[in-house]
């Protein structure tokens, strides 16, 4: 299996449990990922109901971090009280280190637009009564998704996952204190728009994902994604940057560990 890691390397946001789904030996990937270079991984579920198999999948790992979240999807599952209250018992119950994935999706509109926003809002004032930083998911709805923050604000910052819109929402972003992360989709070569994102804002409010099994970078398109791919869009962030990739290495591992506060 292909893997490109230096040693300090991180990847903010994979899935676990969906790799296995897909085929790939979850377990089996991540050892090498991390005998290769990788040092730290966050695990982010897509389901509530996700937390137990995931935690019982990757326990093992004491360099995994933990997110739990209500997916925008879930809100055609249940009423919003309801999946906030859950999410807050797993929160009590499990260690958690970030709320997420959370967010809005307009491009599959699930339930209504307005009880999408309202589950975000719940989620973020969760996130900020157990001062716990949040990941956001953000698909067509770059307005709304500032309007919630504007009115919510994150008191422990944030990564808006899988970066994808253009550098005016990027600005509003980081205004907002929080980062921004970069998956596979920045090394692809029609992706100049994002790409420009990616060299024009601060070193210091950048993270790297895989968003695994999904978005695999350029250089390994077609094939199933994993951890051990981060590597590729290191190295595409530091040619953006115009930095040496040990110095982005360095950075990113600062902003983690500012971010996290794991357990080191």
């Amino acid at each position: 299996m292909q893997y490109n890691l230096l040693p300090g390397m991180i990847d903010t946001h994979f899935h676990g449990l969906i790799m296995e789904q897909k085929g790939l030996e979850t377990k089996t990937v991540l050892k090498e990922a991390f005998d290769s270079g990788l040092e730290y991984a966050i695990d982010i579920g897509t389901e509530m109901s996700d937390i137990p198999k995931r935690l019982k999948l990757l326990s093992e790992f004491g360099n995994i971090l933990f997110a739990a979240g209500n997916y925008p999807s879930e809100i055609e599952i249940d009423t919003v009280s309801n999946l906030v209250d859950f999410l807050e018992t797993i929160i009590i119950d499990n260690k958690i280190s970030a709320i997420g994935e959370i967010g809005l999706d307009w491009h599959w509109n699930y339930g209504t637009k307005e009880l999408q926003m309202e589950l975000f809002e719940a989620q973020l004032e969760l996130a900020n009564k157990f001062k716990l930083p949040v990941l956001i998911h953000n698909r067509d709805a770059d307005n709304e998704i500032i309007e919630v923050l504007n009115k919510t604000k994150p008191v422990s910052g944030g990564i808006m996952h899988c970066f994808s819109s253009n550098y005016e929402t990027a600005v509003k972003v980081l205004d907002l204190g929080l980062s921004i992360s970069f998956a596979g989709n920045v090394t692809y070569k029609k992706n100049r728009t994002l790409r420009e994102v990616a060299s024009k804002i601060p070193v210091n409010t950048i993270f790297a994902e895989t968003d695994s099994p999904y978005l695999s970078p350029q250089k390994v398109r077609g094939k199933k994604n994993h951890p051990g791919h981060i590597g590729y869009t290191y190295e595409t962030l530091a040619d953006c940057q115009n930095i040496a990739i040990q110095e982005l290495i360095e950075s990113m591992k600062s902003n983690f560990i500012n971010l996290f506060n794991p357990e080191l």
